[in-house]
């Protein structure tokens, strides 16, 4: 008999060709101007496909400042942080042991759980071995500067690249994390 699979953590994010996932500031507003049909609808058919969006903080504060209001109201959300005590919307603010917390959420029945960001939370979680897969959309442009996906030095980090596609001028990388 097999052991029934848990559910997938998978960080999905576009990033500049030159590596990086926002500006200094964390805006990601550059990412706005370049999106096209093809690269919306990978976007819309990933979401169908998960039932929980967790992130960090300064992850959330962006979401709300480039979108005006909390964009995934639909889904059960989680926002990790020290700071922040209460959301003006339904997403649950995770103050504890964030680790323990997403173990305990890949242990519950239910779909896929999307890591939207931060590169602190993403890096927390690697360490953690808690993310199991990656879907990094490149995007066709040079920022220079800003927040990179990792947020310190890690080791040997073994990844198997599962999927490429193009979207348009973009192109999606999915990767496997073999701990």
């Amino acid at each position: 008999m097999t052991e029934p699979e848990h559910r997938k953590v998978i960080l999905y994010l576009a990033q500049s060709l030159d590596g990086f996932i926002a500006e200094k500031d964390g805006s990601t507003a550059w990412l706005s101007a370049l999106n096209s049909s093809e690269s919306d609808a990978a976007i819309q058919s990933f979401y169908q496909g998960v039932d929980t969006i967790i992130m960090g903080r300064k992850t959330y504060e962006q979401c709300i400042k480039l979108a005006g209001t909390y964009p995934y109201q639909e889904k059960q959300s989680y926002v990790f942080s020290k700071t922040l005590h209460d959301t003006a919307d339904r997403t649950n603010v995770v103050t504890g042991n964030v680790p323990e917390f997403v173990r305990q959420l890949k242990a519950q029945d239910g779909g896929n759980i999307w890591l939207v960001g931060g590169a602190e939370t993403f890096t927390m979680l690697l360490k953690a071995q808690l993310v199991d897969e990656l879907i990094i959309t490149i995007a066709p442009v040079l920022l220079g500067d800003g927040i990179s996906l990792i947020s310190t030095h890690l080791t040997d980090m073994p990844l198997e690249l599962s999927k490429t596609r193009q979207l348009g001028q973009f192109v999606e990388l999915t990767y496997i994390i073999n701990y």
